[in-house]
């Protein structure tokens, strides 16, 4: 075998230019692979990782019922047994977020709007997502306050500022009569309009009494200490909760509809590097044809003075192999500075563009990824090619006619 290996090496430098631009080919082909798709899983972990931190959490346990009936009635009660289970993988738990969530009337003495409640853990809370960061006016909220923080788009609606008196009407508990008037402590700046221009924020003890409803939760946020063992701490945690009253989520079903746009959206570039695949392929084939043609009497006198078929279909199927796997190395060679120097240094956008990403809450960059997914796919998808295309060499030889060729 080992001889069949440099024998393919060697035949395949006869002919360098060919061989050379082959390579180039598959070199190019790969790296513009590389680069597209690290571009754009960069982009989807990004906006995963605003969402996550801002809104859902990696993990939630719910109310078996509250996914499919958002009701205050729906809720979680935070007790000593779910505790308990969460002390089971303390190991794997960061920490955990407690949130009271649900919709209000949210009234001034001029104009009333629909708004989302959401009570939190201050000081838990700015561990998830830095909230405390993005006040725009007055002051973070504390435990067990009874002011309110009130986000900047719902501010501007209502005209409203620090220090001013809201009244919050709502359904608490069990039909019972949610209502109060709240001072504004501060102005948090969301950037996501669809949040900036409906949120209220108050502390949890404030929120369940509001909605009546001591201990009670309407999701507890579960961040794990690795983000790769989501699923591993979802399992853990889904065999050790009462299946009659609780339930764990992930992020990926909690985001599902953002995760389906996305893979709309990879529509785009799968569409380009099926492009590239194809050019790669035509590449190969363009030249294992050539070869096959240019040297069949070449074949036919080294099957003639002994060279068994098989063996001489492996040193065409190693050659094959050898211009692809050179092209892949290469391309993967050069793709890996190209993308680390991206992901530290990610593309900064200017102008309308960065506005408008800004205010969806988002950093206006082009950020890569590095994930080693990205050029291994690529790697294994160019391989796949390679093996099929070496093919046809195998089988025009083991079907060679010796004595048309010597003709």
């Amino acid at each position: 075998m080992k001889i069949l290996f440099a024998l393919a090496w060697r035949n395949l430098w006869r002919n360098r230019k060919r061989t050379l631009i082959t390579i180039s080919s598959v070199l190019f082909a790969v790296l513009l692979a590389i680069v597209f798709i690290s571009f754009e899983q960069g982009s989807y972990e990004r906006m995963i990782d605003s969402m996550v931190k801002l809104n859902t959490g990696y993990i939630q346990i719910q109310d078996i019922l509250f996914e499919e009936e958002p009701s205050i009635d729906n809720t979680l009660l935070y007790d000593d047994q779910l505790e308990g289970v969460i002390s089971k993988f303390i190991d794997q738990v960061d920490f955990v977020v407690p949130r009271i969530q649900n919709f209000a009337l949210v009234a001034t003495d001029k104009q009333t709007r629909g708004s989302m409640i959401i009570g939190i853990d201050p000081g838990k809370e700015v561990k998830l997502n830095n909230l405390a960061d993005k006040m725009a006016d007055g002051n973070f909220l504390q435990p067990a306050d009874e002011e309110i923080l009130l986000a900047k788009g719902l501010a501007e609606i209502l005209a409203i500022k620090t220090g001013d008196t809201l009244i919050l009407l709502s359904q608490g508990f069990q039909g019972a009569t949610a209502a109060g008037k709240f001072v504004v402590k501060g102005i948090v700046d969301l950037k996501i309009p669809e949040l900036n221009n409906n949120t209220v924020y108050m502390s949890l003890e404030a929120a369940q009494w509001f909605y009546v409803a001591e201990n009670r939760l309407t999701s507890l946020i579960v961040m794990p200490k690795d983000p790769k063992n989501t699923r591993r701490l979802a399992a853990g945690l889904s065999k050790n909760i009462d299946h009659e009253w609780q339930k764990v989520l992930t992020w990926e079903q909690l985001l599902a509809d953002l995760l389906q746009l996305m893979k709309f959206d990879q529509a785009g570039t799968k569409m380009m590097t099926f492009i590239l695949y194809i050019v790669i392929a035509f590449g190969l084939f363009g030249t294992v044809l050539t070869m096959m043609i240019e040297r069949q009497r070449e074949f036919g006198m080294l099957i003639s003075i002994g060279l068994k078929r098989h063996q001489l279909a492996t040193i065409c199927f190693l050659e094959t192999l050898m211009i692809s796997f050179t092209g892949v190395l290469a391309g993967m060679i050069i793709a890996i500075p190209v993308v680390v120097w991206f992901y530290i240094h990610p593309i900064q956008l200017t102008g309308d563009m960065a506005r408008t990403i800004l205010e969806y809450g988002f950093e206006p960059i082009m950020p890569f990824s590095t994930d080693p997914w990205v050029f291994v796919s690529q790697a294994k998808i160019v391989l796949i090619i390679s093996l099929v295309i070496g093919l046809y060499p195998i089988y025009k030889i083991l079907k060679l006619n010796i004595m048309e060729v010597r003709q």
